[in-house]
């Protein structure tokens, strides 16, 4: 399970450097408009989570889905590697030029990275068969997520300051970023165990039948839409807040560091609270302290680093829990059908994810338009208020939404002797 899940520290090296500094990279560096910066990373992620569901299809009807998803992850991650690297190198161009180069790597890097993010999710459905598998998997996939969250806070001046010693720390940086990926990748894919489960595949349009008939996957998707359409405003505002309002390009990397930190140590109480209680008790736990972060934040000064990390605290909690329900309306299907599909349900998590985070990156993008974000002009008190207020409002009332639909969702167990017992007859 540690060698599996050794996986998440390179896919969120990458995927945290993506979204925090894609946006700041296109706007700060090459002189992109906020509003168009943010429709290159809505058309990156969309295109990333279109490509989701046409892959894990693919690998449902595969008769080896273990041996695939290992060879995938072998030939994939290098080119993920090499694309993410390539897009740090500035060529020097300006204007259309550089925003045609920036979404052909952009593309490409998306692309790639939809190959191996399948694959690797798709593995972990086949370690949570046991009681409580699926919780611990999941909780260990998302602390090596925050080791690779605080790598990316740790070297984060290299992305906002990329001048710094003459560019060379920026390319050392994200070519070791890019090794990571390549390293954990492969060790994930070489530490699942070897048997494979025969897997019965789903008649002409079963598939389909399946997903509209797992209610808890339904459900879940809703869920996840609305969290990742919302949500990241508010990491992804944290290097603008560092230029334009504490004027301190070192607080992005605190910031980053405190949210990182913070889920981090939070992650094994809510691994023990998930085993004991309620899954939607969980999930509303975890977005009420959310929520809670968020308005500590708003208060100033005083109360942001607080508030950063109450945030990151009830946001390892949720993020865990996406993942604990995916593995149960896997197992909730199978029981119903007898077929087990574990690509295109992971698929579509994926899409829902993306969606909702690319269609952020551009909503941001048009909200520093809106409030008149320049890179060369410097930031006046009420244009620094209207950045906050964004920063922290926009995922308030994502959190708020969420709390109010739970009132209505109902979640099956995923794992422990509920499931085993509906296995069982």
């Amino acid at each position: 399970m540690v060698g599996y899940a050794s996986g998440n520290f390179g896919k969120n090296v990458l995927a945290s450097t993506m979204d925090v500094f894609l946006l700041f990279v296109l706007t700060e560096r090459w002189g992109v408009s906020a509003g168009v910066a943010g429709l290159v990373v809505m058309i990156g992620l969309v295109w990333d989570g279109l490509c989701d569901p046409l892959l894990g299809r693919l690998l449902d009807r595969s008769t080896d889905r273990l041996g695939t998803y290992r060879r995938l992850l072998f030939v994939g991650a290098p080119f993920v590697g090499i694309f993410f690297a390539i897009f740090f190198v500035d060529p020097g161009w300006r204007g259309g030029a550089i925003l045609a180069w920036a979404i052909a790597i952009v593309l490409l890097f998306r692309t790639a990275y939809s190959v191996c993010d399948v694959a690797h999710n798709a593995l972990m459905m086949r370690m949570t068969k046991t009681p409580g598998a699926a919780t611990t998997l999941s909780g260990l996939r998302y602390m090596f997520s925050c080791l690779g969250a605080l790598a990316v806070a740790h070297f984060a001046q290299a992305f906002v300051d990329p001048t710094n010693d003459g560019g060379y720390e920026l390319l050392a940086v994200s070519s070791f970023a890019a090794l990571a990926y390549v390293g954990t990748l492969w060790l994930s894919s070489a530490s699942v165990p070897v048997a494979s489960i025969p897997q019965s595949e789903p008649k002409h349009g079963g598939s389909l039948a399946w997903i509209i008939g797992n209610r808890p996957l339904l459900m879940l998707l809703a869920l996840g839409f609305a969290q990742a359409l919302t949500l990241p405003f508010f990491a992804r505002s944290f290097a603008y807040i560092g230029k334009g309002v504490i004027h301190d390009a070192a607080w992005t990397g605190r910031a980053l560091t405190t949210l990182a930190v913070s889920q981090l140590v939070a992650l094994p109480a809510w691994m023990a609270i998930a085993r004991r209680v309620r899954q939607r008790e969980v999930l509303a736990a975890a977005l009420t302290i959310i929520a809670i972060g968020l308005l500590v934040f708003a208060t100033g000064k005083f109360g942001t680093i607080a508030g950063i990390a109450l945030f990151g605290i009830g946001n390892a909690g949720l993020q865990m829990m996406i993942w604990v329900l995916l593995a149960g309306s896997i197992d909730h299907g199978e029981h119903r059908t007898g077929i087990r599909l574990e690509g295109l349900p992971v698929a579509l998590l994926l899409l829902t994810l993306k969606l909702g985070g690319g269609i952020s990156g551009a909503l941001l993008g048009r909200g520093l338009s809106i409030i008149g974000w320049d890179a060369s002009a410097p930031f006046g008190p009420v244009e620094q208020r209207n950045l906050l207020t964004m920063a922290w409002m926009v995922p308030l009332v994502g959190a708020l939404i969420c709390l109010a639909a739970l009132a209505s969702l109902k979640f099956r167990p995923s794992t422990g002797r509920a499931m085993v017992a509906a296995r069982n007859g």
